[in-house]
């Protein structure tokens, strides 16, 4: 079983297909970037993990825990560049499907935001 592929529209704030995100290019390969809308409580979060030129999306929510996966900006994956990590309790999970595969979200899965790179720019895919 995945991660539920429609968790991102039912969160407050959660932006529309078709948002743009920025220049795909800003994302280099091995690294990770946060995208938030809103602010306070009600803050939409998600990241984007640029995995050697594929991008992959996720609500940045540990599902062991419900908070947040980075404590410091941009920090979402392990020292290797390998896996996204929790920065609170350390899970780590498959860039390719957001499957847990250690700690205390094994098992588990992170939701899934669809994302595409149209003329370059990474935005909001239709789900």
């Amino acid at each position: 079983m995945a991660g539920d592929p429609k968790a991102w529209r039912r969160r407050p704030r959660a932006p529309q297909p078709g948002t743009v995100l920025g220049p795909a290019v800003e994302i280099e390969p091995g690294t990770a970037q946060e995208f938030t809308f809103g602010g306070g409580k009600a803050k939409f979060s998600m990241f984007v993990v640029n995995k050697d030129g594929e991008y992959y999306a996720y609500l940045n929510l540990c599902p062991h825990y419900s908070s947040m996966l980075n404590v410091r900006d941009g920090e979402f994956l392990n020292p290797a560049g390998s896996r996204i990590r929790c920065s609170a309790h350390f899970a780590e999970f498959r860039i390719e499907d957001g499957y847990g595969v250690s700690g205390a979200a094994e098992n588990c899965w992170l939701d899934p935001v669809p994302v595409e790179v149209v003329d370059g720019c990474l935005r909001i895919a239709q789900a």
